[in-house]
Formats: C-alpha cells, sequence, structure tokens
C-alpha cells in the first residue's frame, strides 16, 4: 500500500527529504492557492499546509472539523458534536475564508462557513495558508485560506464505496466514481448519507439526544477542448438536520440546505494563463420550534472572477484581476425573541467590485511576493489593501522570511441586523498583520519557527451586549516541524499566542493560549496506524453582560487504524477521543465522549 504521510506541507523548505518523497518530493509538492495560481511550496514565502485524500484516509476523520484541527494554528469552536455548529480560528482570529475548488462559500448573514456541514466525502485535497490573504482574496481572509479541492480529473475509471457505524448509532454510507471521457474529458460523482442520534450536546434546555441527519452529492466534469483551452465545472449540494436544545430552553431542529455551482473557462501557454470564473452558492437554513414557527434565512451569492498570470522571465510572475460578488437575503423571516414578533432584514442586498495586482519572484536564493487589492463595497464604499513578502536563502539548510500586509471586512448582514442583537452603525474591520519566520533542514527534519503580530482596528465582536466595534492585538510564535523515524512519519506544531481585547484589556473569547500537535503515522506493507495528539491550554469565553466563563485546558487523543485485506478490500477502525477526555469548546455545550467507528471501504 502507499505510503501516507499526515502532511503539514512546511511551504519554505529547500532540500529533497526521505520524508516528503515517501509520498511527494518537495520540489513536486504543487499548491493553488497562496497566490492563485500553481507554485511549488518549496519557495512560497506564505506557510502553506496540504492535506491529501490519503491524509484523511489515514485519520479516519468523520467530519472536517476533525481534519483541520490538526493543522498548525487552527482551533475549533463547536456548539455540539457531529454535525453541529463549528468554526474555525487560524492564529486566533475566525477571519478565515474559505473556498471550495477556488469559490467563496460560506453564509452571507453569519458571515463565516459552518465547517460542521461540510463532508469530507469528494475531497481530493485541502490546501491551508496560515496568514494574510486579503489583498489577494479580500475580505475574510486576514487570518488564513482554507480551499477545499474536489477536482481530480481522473485518467481512468476508478471508484469506491465505504459504510461505517460507529458510538450514538452513527451511521454512514458514502462512495465516488470517477472516469475519463474520450482522450480530454473526465467526470466524477460522490455521494454521502449520514446520521447519528447524538448525545444531549446542551446543559440548559429538554434533557434529549441531539442527532443529526446530512445527504450530500458532488460532481466534477470537464474537458480540454485544446492544449491550451479548458472547460470544467462542478456542483456540490447539501441537505442537512439537526438537533438541538435553544437557550430558552426549549427544543429545536435546523434543516440546512447549500448548494454551490460554479463553471471556470482556462486558457493556458507557457507565459500566459487566464480563467474566467462563473459560480452562484446558496445557505438556506430554517429553524423549527414548539412555540413559534421559527426563522428562516435564505442567502444567495453570486461571483465573476477573471484572473490572470504572466510569465515575464524565468521565476517571475505578475497577477491582475477582477472580482464581482453580489450577497443577497431571500424569503427570510427573523424571530425576535425579545418583542416576540416576526422581522425580517433591513437591508437584504449588496455587492463588491474588486481589481488586484500581484507579483511573485521565485529565486533560489531570493524570493518576492508583492499584492495590492481595491475593493468597491456597495455598503462602505473603497478599501485598498496590500501585501509584501521577502525571503532570503542565506544557506542550503536556513532562510529567513519576512510579511507584512493590511486587511479589511464588512460587518455580515447579522450583525447589522438581526433584532434585538445587531448593530446597524458597525465600522467594518481593519487589521495590519507582520509575521517573520525561519525555516530549514537539519538532519531530515524539517521545521519552520515564526512570530505574528494582527493588530485590528474597529474588530466586529458580538460576544458582550450585542455587537460593537473594539480594538484587539493577537500576538504569537509558532513551531512547526516533519520529520520520520524508521516506519513512523512525525508532524508537530507548538503554538503560544496572546489574544487581546484591547479596550476591556482581556483574552479574546474562546481561544486558548498555549496549543500543541503530534500527528503519527506508521505504515506497513498491509496495515497503517495513526495517532493524533491534541492539547489545548484554559480559554474563557467572554459573556453578555461583561461576565467571564472560564473553561479549562485538555488533551485528546484520536487513534485509528486500517488492515488491507485485499487490494481492493480495507476494514478500518477508529476510537476517537481514547482517554473519555471531559471538555467544552463553548459554554453549556457537551463535546464528543469517548467513541467508537468501524468502516470496511471497496475500491474499484
Amino acid at each position: 500500500m502507499k505510503k501516507t504521510l499526515l502532511a503539514v506541507a512546511l511551504a519554505p523548505l529547500c532540500l529533497q527529504s526521505s520524508l516528503v518523497s515517501a509520498q511527494d518530493t518537495t520540489e513536486e509538492t504543487m499548491v493553488v492557492t497562496a497566490n492563485r495560481f500553481e507554485q511549488s511550496v518549496k519557495n512560497l514565502i506564505a506557510p502553506v499546509s496540504v492535506v491529501t485524500k490519503a491524509d484523511i484516509d489515514a485519520m479516519q476523520a468523520n467530519t472536517l472539523s476533525e481534519v483541520l484541527r490538526t493543522l498548525p494554528g487552527v482551533q475549533i469552536s463547536a456548539n455540539g458534536t457531529y454535525g453541529h455548529l463549528a468554526r474555525v480560528y487560524a492564529r486566533g482570529s475566525d477571519n478565515v475564508l474559505f473556498l471550495l475548488n477556488g469559490v467563496r462559500i460560506g453564509s452571507a448573514t453569519a458571515g463565516f462557513t459552518n465547517v460542521g456541514q461540510l463532508p469530507l466525502t469528494g475531497i481530493e485535497r485541502i490546501e491551508f495558508v496560515r496568514g494574510n490573504r486579503a489583498a489577494v482574496y479580500g475580505a475574510d481572509a486576514t487570518a488564513g485560506v482554507i480551499n477545499i479541492i474536489t477536482d481530480s480529473q481522473p485518467k481512468q475509471f476508478s471508484g469506491e464505496v465505504k459504510a461505517e457505524l460507529g458510538s450514538e448509532n452513527y451511521q454512514q454510507l458514502a462512495g465516488s466514481v470517477s472516469d475519463s471521457i474520450g482522450e480530454r474529458g473526465w467526470v466524477k460523482f460522490a455521494a454521502n448519507l449520514e446520521l447519528a442520534d447524538g448525545q444531549d450536546v446542551a446543559s440548559f434546555g429538554n434533557s434529549d439526544k441531539d442527532g443529526f441527519r446530512n445527504r450530500d452529492g458532488l460532481v466534477d466534469a470537464g474537458v480540454r477542448l485544446d492544449d491550451k483551452w479548458t472547460i470544467a465545472g462542478n456542483a456540490y449540494y447539501h441537505e442537512g438536520n439537526i438537533e438541538f436544545d435553544d437557550s430558552f430552553g426549549g427544543s429545536e431542529e435546523t434543516d440546512n440546505l447549500l448548494y454551490n455551482l460554479s463553471g471556470r473557462l482556462a486558457y493556458d501557454n507557457d507565459s500566459y494563463s487566464s480563467e474566467l470564473t462563473l459560480a452562484l452558492n446558496r445557505d438556506e437554513g430554517k429553524n423549527a420550534d414548539a412555540s413559534v414557527n421559527g426563522s428562516k434565512i435564505v442567502t444567495d451569492r453570486n461571483v465573476i472572477s477573471w484572473k490572470n498570470t504572466f510569465l515575464v522571465q524565468t521565476q517571475t510572475w505578475l497577477g491582475a484581476g477582477l472580482e464581482y460578488t453580489d450577497e443577497q437575503v431571500k424569503d427570510s423571516i427573523l424571530w425576535d425573541s425579545l418583542n416576540q414578533v416576526f422581522s425580517s432584514y433591513e437591508k437584504g442586498d449588496r455587492d463588491n467590485k474588486a481589481a488586484y495586482l500581484t507579483f511573485n519572484h521565485e529565486g533560489r536564493q531570493a524570493q518576492l511576493e508583492a499584492s495590492t487589492r481595491i475593493d468597491d463595497n456597495e455598503q462602505y464604499g473603497g478599501e485598498f489593501t496590500w501585501q509584501f513578502g521577502a525571503g532570503w536563502r542565506f544557506s542550503d539548510a536556513f532562510r529567513l522570511t519576512g510579511n507584512a500586509g493590511t486587511g479589511f471586512r464588512a460587518p455580515n448582514f447579522n450583525q447589522l441586523y438581526w433584532p434585538g442583537y445587531a448593530n446597524p452603525t458597525l465600522e467594518p474591520e481593519e487589521s495590519e498583520t507582520y509575521e517573520v519566520a525561519l525555516d530549514g533542514s537539519v538532519s531530515d527534519v524539517y521545521w519552520r519557527l515564526a512570530a505574528f503580530r494582527n493588530d485590528i482596528e474597529n474588530r466586529i465582536s458580538c460576544q458582550t451586549n450585542g455587537c460593537q466595534n473594539d480594538d484587539a492585538l493577537i500576538k504569537g510564535v509558532e513551531l512547526v516541524a516533519a520529520f520520520e523515524t524508521g516506519a513512523f512519519d512525525h508532524n508537530v506544531s507548538l503554538e503560544y499566542l496572546d489574544p487581546k481585547d484591547k479596550n476591556l484589556n482581556q483574552p479574546l473569547s474562546r481561544i486558548a493560549k498555549r496549543n500543541a500537535k503530534w500527528n503519527v503515522v506508521y505504515h506497513t506493507t498491509n496495515w497503517q496506524a495513526s495517532l493524533n495528539y491534541l492539547y489545548q491550554g484554559e480559554r474563557q469565553e467572554n459573556l453578555y453582560g461583561g461576565g467571564v466563563y472560564r473553561m479549562g485546558g485538555y488533551s485528546l487523543f484520536d487513534f485509528a487504524a486500517s488492515y488491507y485485506l485485499t487490494e481492493q478490500l480495507t476494514l478500518s477502525g477508529r476510537v476517537a477521543n481514547l482517554l473519555d477526555k471531559d471538555y467544552e469548546l463553548v459554554k453549556d455545550y457537551s463535546t464528543q465522549e469517548r467513541s467508537y467507528f468501524a468502516s470496511v471501504t471497496y475500491q474499484f
């Protein structure tokens, strides 16, 4: 069986290694997310982590949250267990942009992507860029960008079917099939059905089990018209139901409907590439309650993007692009629990027009990147952002890099207009970020040590007394390393954060200062095993009215093993939260107890 690595692809490494070459050499590892065009990770200035389908299979994760929490700098805040609301923080900030095959996804009303509702079925790889990318991608990208990639462009017929059972009556049936069409085309289908009875996730409300049910479908297709032109598209569909207890003591459930449609026309020759993308995504949620009809929120996002890359000379590129985004709130009904009446959004439509320029030089000794972007937000006017990075390899084993940039984020519709909660006078966030890092390779140990700073003015906070603008400063130090010892592959990350609300002079809500992760994969010809360790230190939640609720630190161990019965048939088992640790990520919401899972996968 293919040797796998739960890869933290340390972006700026310069030498090839036996560790990485077990799957790919550092020279061969390519990413597309950092600067919107394909680049080798060895010369990137921004830190990038890459997770492949093989890595996901090795850890046997059931949710995207379980995958992302293993990555450097990532913390997860979750209102419950599998299937429930979960959001991502990177380097202490929730300003993380999610892309599906390069297209922005997430709720235009809530302002973030609920990773608890995104399945792993059909994912080929995940690219995570840590740090500010606002001058490349615009709002929501000052802490990082996570690009979920499903396009595989198969050259022959293949597929797999997976069935899994687990604790709390967890059940999953998932599968995918892909094939080439003629000499130039391809198509891929993937589907997922999963459900669970769940556990009582809230300490308030009714004492009952809060389960979930998800149904998902994915289609990718495309054709290379000739050696230069390609046309492709993908469609993603999610339908889910979540049971939960509301904060007023009742039992509720939410029906979710998400879908994303996108198509692209691409041209590529030796010195110039261009891509035009059209996309539509919808996020629809409806709450049901015993006493009222509940709220219904429907948001659409339409995107037109045109990006271009020019090869000026060997190792030097210029990029330019235009983007148009239109966000609309449709057919929405809001339940005002304070006044016990229904209402609607005061404003439900806005667009954003943007233009950007990028410069990249990937020399053997020196690397440079620079980006500028102008956004014209219909509601808040023009915003100019910039970014600059430089790297200097002063020996074969060591390199020094630096990054600086600015960013902004406009308030979302909920923060502006949700009854009894919002503040229509909110100003956009503005931020300045800085990072300096040293990376290198010593005795086949690949490492990166970075210090970073994120200074946020007019931060939008909805943790105390509704929504308001305040100021925040997040400082941190991060050490990431990858190495192997015999048949064991290791990926380690250590992080110390100082996330502070400058107005209240107290830590930011739900962010742990101390974080450590150690992911180990052991592999032989016939089986493999993985052990993922996660430590997060004490956190506090800043409550409405100004109170503070403290949550203790915790350590989690997840163990998984797979046995390759035949070339096509794999038997797998996993124990999540191996030591049955009792911990909280959000006040009054429980997390997963020790859980057991078993699955069988057939590949053809």
